[in-house]
């Protein structure tokens, strides 16, 4: 399995290779140079395996290379049903990604159970553990740099905390984030962490990064990796529980689903697209966003016009709170039949002007996609949460209700649909009470992070400043 970049001007490497690389030396996004396909009869051979088990089988289409039975130590000690043990349900169900039906129909795949109520444990205890070992082609030591909204923030620091050889420096958009996100952020920080509250938006903290891990020179020499949702790793560990949800959904494997899923950074998206292409029977993938709408407006018309970062709207779903999705280049490409030409070249005007148009035949691509979309407001979240609340008497959170609110409106009658909860409810008190009256309970054995005092650095929106702040702690000795 090689992987190359979507503009066409890197060498293929290897799965080993790309580890904790976020982006390729030419600009472009690392994507398998085919994707494997799975015949129905292979994916009905996978029904019956626990996740780690369902997880050996679909990373070892991504990782050959891998020892098969290393791979499956991996897996087996990042997914015990015990890790992730904030569910509805414990008690039915000790499922890593259960899902909790509403009706018949529409159900929520529970992706937000782990150690800090967020998806994003799933794929980034995956690259702690994979980085602990020492697997594939990983210095000895490592500073991860990322941008967060807040919960992928707080789900690296907690996975990477106690590694001796690993330290995190986070970004984050200063006043953009619950309560309860910035608590658990900045009160819980490993000692080899690091938490710096930008005086910017989440875009901002995004493009400085990039920034920095594009500068091959300033990146190498203080060893600087990538853990945000660019990287491939966590796009393949994302894949896993789409088949895992579709196996649990269906009856009958060759029944159609359909899929919604948060709009954010498309990661999760494209993990679903991904799936799609892999002979996963997806009959739609809804994707779901909140007042920033720049891929909805993308997937109905063909125009991508992302609001500049200065713009973007902070709403009652922060996590959606971006502009430019940093995994778009990953469709993108695909959209344009692999195009790397092409792609490039729509990249560098969205660069110079903020904005391009696709033709008639590359927009006919998209609408043959599979990928539906829809968008929410404040208004709508509310309507949504309190109606989970009323009917089925349990909570979601903000990003979870945008997802079922175009959920509702876009999915076929009478086809299975799946709404990923990408994060726990309790994140989010003030929306929660405003919309249903009630306080949403912390989930038992968690403990609140709020009170708690903060660990954090201010930082003006100021590039070279965060740079040299990141220099001097990247370079503080092991």
């Amino acid at each position: 399995m090689q992987y190359i970049s979507t503009r066409g001007e890197q060498s293929p490497k290897r799965f080993s290779d790309i580890l904790f690389e976020g982006r390729a030396e030419d600009g472009g996004l690392y994507v398998p140079a085919a994707f494997p396909r799975l015949t129905l009869e292979q994916i009905r051979m996978m029904r019956g395996l626990d996740y780690a088990g369902l997880a050996l089988e679909v990373m070892h289409l991504f990782w050959p290379e891998l020892e098969r039975s290393t791979l499956w130590k991996l897996c087996r000690d990042t997914y015990q049903p015990e890790f992730y043990p904030y569910g509805r349900d414990r008690i039915a169900t000790r499922e890593v990604t259960p899902i909790t039906w509403l009706h018949d129909d529409v159900g929520l795949l529970e992706l937000s159970n782990g150690p800090t109520l967020s998806f994003d444990d799933i794929s980034l205890s995956l690259l702690a553990n994979i980085f602990a070992r020492g697997l594939g082609e990983t210095p000895a030591t490592m500073t991860f740099l990322g941008a967060t909204t807040g919960d992928m923030g707080a789900a690296a620091e907690h996975a990477f905390a106690g590694i001796p050889n690993a330290r995190v420096a986070m970004l984050s958009p200063q006043g953009r984030m619950s309560d309860w996100q910035a608590a658990q952020l900045y009160a819980n920080t490993p000692a080899n962490s690091v938490n710096l509250a930008v005086d910017g938006t989440f875009d901002d903290c995004q493009d400085m990064v990039e920034r920095m891990l594009s500068d091959r020179e300033f990146a190498k020499k203080h060893g600087l990796g990538a853990v945000n949702s660019v990287l491939w790793a966590r796009i393949a560990a994302q894949i896993v529980y789409y088949f895992y949800a579709y196996l649990q959904a269906v009856e009958n494997v060759g029944e159609e689903v359909v899929f919604v899923v948060p709009g954010g950074n498309f990661g999760n998206a494209f993990a679903g697209w991904a799936a799609k292409q892999m002979g996963l029977p997806i009959l739609r993938l809804i994707v779901a966003t909140n007042e920033n709408d720049a891929m909805d407006r993308f997937l109905r018309t063909g125009v991508y016009a992302p609001r500049p970062a200065s713009e973007t709207l902070a709403t009652s779903s922060p996590s959606m709170d971006i502009s430019r999705a940093a995994n778009f280049e990953r469709f993108l490409y695909e959209m344009l039949d692999r195009n790397a030409r092409r792609t490039a070249e729509l990249m560098k005007e969205l660069e110079t002007k903020g904005s391009f148009e696709l033709t008639p035949g590359e927009f006919a691509r998209v609408r043959r996609s599979g990928l539906a979309s829809g968008t929410s407001n404040h208004a709508n979240r509310l309507e949504i949460t309190e109606h989970l609340y009323v009917e089925y008497g349990t909570y979601v959170d903000p990003h979870t209700a945008d997802a079922i609110y175009s959920g509702i409106y876009l999915h076929p009658v009478g086809v299975r649909t799946l709404c990923l909860e990408t994060v726990d409810p309790a994140k989010f008190p003030k929306i929660i009470r405003q919309a249903t009256g009630h306080d949403v309970p912390v989930p038992e054995g968690f403990e609140d992070p709020r009170g708690k005092p903060a660990r954090k650095t201010y930082m003006p929106n100021d590039f070279d400043a965060v740079k040299a702040f990141v220099a001097e702690f990247a370079d503080k000795p092991f």
